[in-house]
């Protein structure tokens, strides 16, 4: 079995629970071996088997998850935008109501 691993940016990190729900959603994807999320780098990393799934695939679940993959480090100020956004929607995103 061959194994490829891509990194990526993503948009969308405010709190410590993203990384689970990243981990959590690419590990029940058929064909993702291991997945890793540096939060304050806001950096994914995935292997996976290119055979049963494709990058491209891959960059499309992120997105799906609210996840926004893009080709460099989220600027401080994109970060904080993202956190304060979520906060005035009024749920996170497992739906749990913020306080």
């Amino acid at each position: 079995m061959e194994e490829v691993t891509v990194k990526t940016y993503v948009k969308g990190i405010y709190c410590i629970q993203c990384p689970e729900i990243i981990i959590s959603g690419l590990l029940q994807t058929r064909g993702v071996i291991d997945a890793d999320v540096a939060y304050f780098q806001s950096l994914v990393t995935v292997t996976f088997d290119p055979e049963i799934i494709s990058e491209e695939k891959i960059l499309q679940l992120l997105n799906e998850m609210e996840y926004e993959p893009i080709p460099r480090r989220p600027t401080v100020s994109e970060q904080i935008a993202s956190r304060i956004g979520y906060l005035f929607r009024g749920k996170n995103k497992t739906g749990e109501e913020q306080r």
